[in-house]
């Protein structure tokens, strides 16, 4: 699975007020077709925050408050597991932003793919915490069609 860690200095993307959008209007184009689950950690408690879509996204009934990070790492596929903790551990430790895609269990059997965008951010009086987004990822190629169970490994 590929992933992906940039440091923090890229520059903010602003080119949609180009054309005279808002962000609100980009949020809302961009969450139009698929879920978009918004997330947040907080690294001193470890508390999990997150949207409804998200919840969804990861197949659990929306809630309030924390979510049980044991319930949402539960479902992701075993093998991509150690690779998302050392790109958290280093997103955390050296602030940075970073990009996963890996698998999500569906039911017994399969599993559906996703991608998550995450960043560092600094919170005054604490170590911080890492926010990001997660919605799922179709690969998608003109005039080709792949099955999940067919997809070459450096397409997912």
């Amino acid at each position: 699975m590929p992933f992906w860690v940039q440091h923090t200095e890229k520059r903010v993307n602003t080119q949609y007020q180009q054309v005279g959008l808002s962000s609100d209007e980009v949020v809302d184009l961009a969450a139009a077709f698929r879920l978009y689950g918004f997330w947040r950690i907080e690294l001193d408690s470890g508390h999990f925050f997150a949207t409804e879509d998200l919840c969804h996204i990861f197949g659990m009934e929306p809630q309030d408050g924390p979510i049980n990070l044991m319930a949402i790492t539960a479902r992701i596929h075993p093998e991509d597991m150690p690779r998302l903790m050392e790109t958290f551990e280093r997103a955390s430790a050296e602030r940075l932003t970073y990009h996963n895609i890996y698998r999500i269990r569906t039911d017994a059997e399969d599993y559906k793919y996703v991608r998550s965008v995450g960043k560092f951010r600094d919170k005054p009086g604490t170590a911080g915490e890492v926010v990001g987004v997660t919605y799922e990822f179709f690969a998608q190629r003109p005039g080709v069609t792949f099955f999940l169970d067919e997809m070459p490994d450096n397409q997912a």
